[in-house]
């Protein structure tokens, strides 16, 4: 069977988009797919191609940056509420791979992982997003790869001063508005934009009419960039992103958040120009705070009310550049550090008595210091070889004494925890001719325990009913890696396929604990994060683009992940095959996109992690466009209906058996100026 689902899982042949360019010199760039979300020039793509892509990843214009993400080949979406998912690169844990915001670290304020960064960032905010899954070279030390979301500029435009755009829409599965607006300035040596969007969605409908109870929210995100031109070759960005969220609901957990906000600060200096023999150089500068409160005071018969707040303040910065040796050969060295710190506490309210509180993130500290390069070597038109490296030094400590204090009762060690971590990897890329290219990549990468892995105190999973607490003599993982690409085009076709191995050494989950006492009211026993000898994590991506002619298009995308502990038991949290495929049709102004999205039944699941097993399911879109103009300027109207037909379904990784939406339908106005 498992060869079955393999096999059909390579059937869908996948489009790698960055496949088919010629060599350049930017020779390390091949590692980072990047998919552009704005109207920029794109390197590796066709204008033409990069138009439909655009249209595939964001099909829905008042589209999450999840549902966003959640259309790429190497990412999936843990799914707690319509809002807040979780995106994961393949089946690799959010503390196994980073996720940062146009390369600065942010670290989620809520210990039950409801507030990963994405959901700080708006698609308007976004100028594309870079996904890197071999070694940590741009992000640290992780084992799982990374996501940057790169937030869009300021643009510098000549044959005006002042342009920008407004849009409004409505969704109709849950009562959903969403508004925006952008500006942009323009003069000869200052560019400024500005940004705001604004969503509201009450409790959605799933298929079939029922109502999901604790699913709306409400948030406001609001931001500004500016760029500078110090002189011909210097440039100063400063970044302000803020994102605020009220009143979300989180049906598959046991709490709802009264308050999500994040404020995000940059500032940078860059120099495009080459100065000798180093060029791309850029030195940055970041700050960000997070707060997070968790309550359940509108939840209905629960046995004690309770209030979780969480704060994460993060500080840091980078400088990167490339240094052209020759016209074959270059390398790419960043530097970079960051400090961070996380709060989390929990007050419990027992009737007729006095209220008892706790810390369930002991405050602690995180310093993280590292160097990395990529080394890059043309050895012929054909053949490109990059060997990257990376060393970084993390220091964890607990900054108060009741922290400490608290921790002990578990005989956990309290004193600062230091390691030094190493990553390498070793690509070579082989380009057959202009149609067909071939890329290999060996890796060896380790990753540090994560605050709640490490200091987590009686942290509830909602997922398998257990309270989880960390253990500070947690190992560093370590993974060996193995990928292999091969991606081209034939005719009308382009494709890709991707497969890949890993090796999870002193791999870390939550183990029983029989001699240990639940905190939570109704919890099934407590679970504490050990290191296991090692798990496996294999699967496969493809794509496939066929363009009969420019005005028809069928874009196919197909993901297969496997995965396995030490004792040959399934991992927890792995999705099944999963299949969208779309088809295009431009007719005059007007374009027809029509999607069906696949998925087999998941019935290999954890026990241990008490997980479910999920049924297969079908659903499809229809999407409709029209392009226009009004007063002069471009006017775009997007409609559609998703999940056409209504179906009850849910996905493999929905916490909570909890059913996604059901039909709706939207339509949104956009306006250029």
């Amino acid at each position: 069977m498992k060869q079955l689902i393999l096999t059909a899982a390579l059937v869908h042949l996948l489009v790698l988009a960055q496949a088919q360019a010629k060599p350049t010199k930017s020779q390390a760039a091949d590692s980072i797919p990047e998919v552009q979300l704005a109207e920029v020039k794109v390197y590796g793509l066709t204008k033409n191609t990069h138009q439909q892509l655009l249209h595939y990843y964001t099909a829905n214009q008042a589209a999450t940056t999840e549902d966003i993400l959640a259309r790429l080949p190497e990412l999936n979406m843990i799914r707690r509420s319509s809002y807040g998912m979780e995106p994961i690169i393949r089946t690799y844990s959010s503390g196994q791979s980073g996720l940062l915001i146009d390369g600065m670290r942010i670290h989620g304020a809520c210990t039950d992982k409801m507030d990963p960064a994405s959901i700080y960032v708006e698609p308007q905010n976004l100028q594309s997003v870079q996904i890197q899954t071999g070694n940590g070279f741009q992000s640290g030390s992780v084992i799982g790869g990374t996501v940057n979301m790169k937030l869009a500029e300021a643009q510098f435009d000549e044959s005006r001063m002042w342009s920008g755009s407004v849009s409004s829409g409505f969704q109709s599965a849950a009562n959903a508005w969403y508004e925006t607006g952008k500006l942009n300035y323009s003069g000869n040596r200052l560019a400024v934009m500005t940004n705001i969007s604004w969503r509201k969605a009450g409790n959605y409908r799933s298929g079939g009419g029922a109502v999901i109870p604790y699913s709306q929210y409400e948030k406001l995100n609001y931001g500004i960039t500016a760029l500078y031109k110090l002189n011909e070759k210097w440039t100063t960005k400063a970044d302000l992103l803020l994102d605020d969220g009220w009143n979300i609901g989180y049906p598959a957990l046991p709490m709802d958040v009264g308050y999500a906000g994040a404020r995000i600060a940059a500032l940078s200096w860059r120099n495009n120009s080459r100065m000798g023999n180093w060029q791309q150089t850029e030195f940055k500068l970041y700050a960000n705070s997070i707060r997070h409160f968790m309550d359940d005071s509108h939840r209905i018969n629960i046995p004690m009310h309770m209030d979780m707040p969480g704060e994460s303040r993060t500080y840091g910065g980078y400088a990167s550049s490339k240094l052209m040796l020759n016209r074959s050969t270059q390398l790419d060295v960043k530097a970079d550090w960051a400090s961070t710190f996380l709060k989390a506490s929990m007050t419990m309210y027992q009737q007729g008595q006095l209220p008892m509180y706790m810390l369930t993130w002991p405050d602690n500290n995180t310093l993280q210091s590292g160097l990395g390069a990529i080394f890059s070597k043309r050895i012929d038109s054909a053949s490109l070889v990059n060997i990257s490296a990376r060393a970084d030094v993390f220091s964890k400590s607990l900054t108060t004494q009741m922290g400490k204090d608290q921790l002990s009762v578990l005989n956990n060690p309290v004193s600062n925890i230091i390691k030094v971590l190493k990553n390498i990897a070793v690509e070579y890329s082989y380009r057959f001719n202009e149609q067909l290219k071939l890329k290999t990549v060996l890796s060896y990468s380790e990753r540090m325990p994560t605050s709640s892995e490490l200091y987590g105190f009686y942290l509830f999973n909602a997922f398998d009913g257990y309270d989880y607490i960390g253990n500070t003599l947690l190992k560093p993982e370590n993974a060996w890696k193995a990928e292999a690409n091969i991606s081209g085009r034939s005719g009308v076709f382009q494709y890709g396929l991707t497969g890949y191995l890993s090796r999870i050494n002193q791999y870390i989950m939550g183990i029983y604990q029989p001699g240990l006492s639940t905190m939570t009211i109704g919890a099934n026993g407590v679970k504490q994060h050990v290191n296991l000898p090692y798990a496996l994590i294999a699967g496969a991506e493809a794509s496939l683009i066929v363009q009969p002619d420019h005005s028809l298009w069928f874009i196919n995308t197909t993901r297969y992940s496997y995965g396995e502990d030490h004792l040959k038991q399934a991992l927890p949290m792995i999705p099944p095959v999963r299949n969208i495929s779309s088809l295009r049709k431009m007719i005059g102004s007007c374009a027809m996109q029509a999607e069906l999205e696949l998925a087999t039944a998941q019935n290999r699941v954890s026990s241990k992690a008490m997980e479910r097993k999920t049924s297969a399911y079908a659903i499809a879109h229809l999407r409709l466009m029209f392009t226009g103009s009004l007063a002069g300027n471009p006017l775009r109207i997007d409609g559609g209906v998703e999940n056409l037909f209504d179906q009850a379904y849910r996905e493999h990784l929905d916490w909570g058996g909890i059913r996604r939406p059901g039909r709706n339908v939207y339509l949104q106005f956009t306006y250029q100026f």
